[in-house]
């Protein structure tokens, strides 16, 4: 047990970071509350090859898209290939500029571990996207693990 209550060990701590965007997804307004929204679909790869189970945010920036502040979400399927979700009954991200995180936890996306990914795609990201469109968008991440 540790010494100050409100300090979890890291594979409760992860789990929890992870869960936050699908649990902040989950409360869904009515249609017409909704922003404007595209379809994002892509690949992630690292090292050339498909990223099966990992975790997609995408965090909208800039003044109009923080109002909205809600990050679109997705995990990879076995060909890396992901399709974001707004909320629980809405596809798509926030149009214009996102802040995205990657993350693999080992042992994939449904259990709380170590993460397999550099720093610079999940903690301290360096990456970023551009929802364009009313319509589909792909967007594909090549990651490198050196």
């Amino acid at each position: 047990m540790p010494s100050n209550p409100f300090q979890l060990p890291v594979a409760p701590r992860f789990f929890c970071l992870l869960m936050l965007p699908l649990i902040l997804t989950g409360c869904s307004g009515k249609s017409n509350d909704l922003p404007d929204l595209a379809e994002v679909t892509g690949q992630v790869t690292l090292d050339g090859k498909p990223l099966p189970d990992a975790i997609i945010d995408f965090y909208p920036q800039g003044a109009q898209q923080k109002k909205q502040a809600r990050a679109s979400t997705a995990a990879t399927d076995e060909e890396g290939k992901y399709s974001l979700m707004y909320n629980n009954d809405t596809a798509g991200a926030i149009l214009g500029d996102h802040m995205v995180r990657i993350s693999k936890p080992d042992g994939g996306a449904e259990v709380a571990g170590p993460e397999m990914l550099p720093k610079r795609y999940n903690e301290n990201t360096t990456l970023k996207a551009t929802v364009a469109k009313d319509g589909p968008n792909t967007i594909n991440f090549e990651l490198t693990s050196k």
